[in-house]
């Protein structure tokens, strides 16, 4: 396989201020398992779409194999046998191939296409987030499969999943981009111990920058009183001709000195702004949750969940006490998101039997996996919802948002942005349990393990569902297995 080498590169889209791109200049062997990491809006997708030579830059890019990027629009061609080999090695039914798209469920098409994908040789495959609609297992027995690939860039946002099957970690940061043969968390670990030591150095500068802008309002002062005891040792008249002349030189003498003090003072003072690093870091967010009188604010003891009469589980035994974070766990289809569905009490079409408790007057936040729910201008959803705009407006940008566009429609949002408002708004709001089903869907690393610290440091209450594992292992007090 040859050598991709990128020269020179800059890109940055028609009628954006914002250079995406600058003199990029790095040489990728296409033999490696390559994670492409980075945060949202830096470029990961628009990458892929200058290798595939679909946009026009600045540079050269050579030595890029025929690509074929995930997910596809149509299947590729390829010879049955081929295909039925790698779903095999995904654990899947090689079956599925022949079943219509619509009947397959999200995970089943993620499998289909990526064994298209690999049932052909000589083709660069460039792969955009395959978890999406993988569970725990689903996302195990891909990762499996990947790991035995050579040969393609990979796009996830989840931590444990890129670990398992990269070798290489390319990363587009805010100065650049970095190439390392380490995994993205032994980079992100070296970059976290550098972030820490770049913060520091940081501080140390700044305050040596105050101590020479102290310094700089002291020679101003000198001045000002040399120039004024000039003026007031010539005034106009005076017969001590002589003694004028010596205060007028001394002063001379004083000014000169002030003023190249300042200008001394002005080059440190560049030279150490020089020295600032721009770091990923940013404000932290903060979530305030309220707390409800019950301290166990939901009980549930061998209870069924049905919709629309017909049984989607049963034997759930849950207790949720205040200030738990409680995984809900099990494959898809073993009604997981039904039973948070059913706690929100907002689906008439959902309903339960069995010992249930569920306290009386509980604020309860949820994040659902539909966001079609949105409707209308993002800040008059905000103002719908009883959030504090500066708050809700914060978080959004902090997720890649522009000012402008939180005056949008949500109808102009892509999925993911709408997946963003709607966690927003829960982080927004003061409740005594948050719900949340797969939030993390389309949320970078950099996002995931802020939301991470932020629930884990917090005392709110939660019952979520997540495939992440890095975040469940971080983030639950237990873990509740159904199905």
């Amino acid at each position: 396989m040859p050598m991709i080498n990128i020269r020179d590169l800059t890109f940055g889209y028609d009628g954006s201020d914002i250079t995406l791109f600058s003199d990029v200049n790095v040489t990728i062997d296409t033999t490696w398992k390559l994670a492409l990491a980075g945060r949202n809006g830096r470029g990961k997708t628009t990458f892929f779409k200058l290798l595939k030579g679909e946009l026009d830059h600045a540079g050269t890019i050579t030595g890029v194999p025929p690509v074929i990027e995930f997910p596809m629009d149509e299947l590729p061609d390829a010879e049955e046998w081929r295909v039925r080999k790698e779903l095999n090695l995904m654990g899947a039914d090689p079956d599925i191939m022949w079943r219509p798209q619509e009947t397959l469920s999200g995970g089943e098409r993620t499998k289909l296409m990526l064994a298209y994908l690999f049932a052909e040789d000589g083709i660069y495959p460039l792969i955009d987030e395959p978890t999406n609609h993988l569970d725990r297992q689903g996302r195990e027995a891909v990762a499996s499969y990947l790991a035995s690939k050579e040969g393609f860039i990979l796009i996830s946002h989840d931590r444990v999943f890129l670990d398992r099957c990269t070798d290489h970690t390319l990363v587009i940061t805010r100065s650049g981009i970095e190439l390392v043969n380490a995994t993205f968390s032994t980079w992100w670990e070296n970059n976290e111990q550098r972030q820490e030591s770049e913060l520091a150095r940081n501080n140390q500068i700044k305050k040596e920058m105050a101590s020479i802008d102290a310094a700089m309002k002291k020679n101003a002062q000198w001045s000002s009183k040399a120039e004024a005891s000039k003026s007031r040792n010539n005034p106009q008249g005076s017969e001590d001709h002589f003694r004028r002349a010596f205060e007028a030189k001394k002063a001379s003498k004083l000014m000169s000195l002030s003023k190249n003090l300042e200008h001394r003072n002005e080059r440190k003072l560049e030279e150490k702004q020089s020295l600032l690093k721009d770091l990923e870091r940013e404000q932290t967010l903060k979530i305030f949750g309220s707390s409800h009188h019950d301290k166990k604010p939901i009980i549930l003891k061998d209870v069924t969940v049905m919709r629309d009469g017909g049984v989607v589980a049963s034997g759930i035994n849950l207790v949720v006490e205040q200030g738990q974070k409680i995984s809900l766990e099990g494959p898809n289809g073993c009604g997981k998101s039904t039973l948070i569905k059913y706690l929100t009490g907002a689906d008439e079409s959902i309903t339960a039997d069995g010992d249930i408790h569920i306290a009386k007057g509980l604020k309860i936040s949820y994040v659902g996996q539909d966001t079609s729910v949105l409707e209308g201008c993002i800040y008059d959803i905000a103002d719908e919802r009883g959030c504090d705009k500066t708050q809700f407006s914060t978080i959004l940008v902090k997720m890649g948002f522009t000012k402008e566009m939180l005056y949008r429609d949500v109808d102009a949002l892509s999925l993911g942005q709408k997946k963003f408002v709607m966690l927003a708004l829960s982080l927004c709001e003061r409740a005594d349990v948050y719900l949340w089903d797969e939030p993390l869907n389309y949320i970078d690393v950099y996002m995931r393990k802020e939301i991470e610290r932020l629930i884990k440091n917090s005392d709110v209450t939660m019952l979520f569902v997540e495939h992440d594992r890095a975040f469940v292992e971080n983030v639950a007090d237990e873990r509740v297995e159904m199905g």
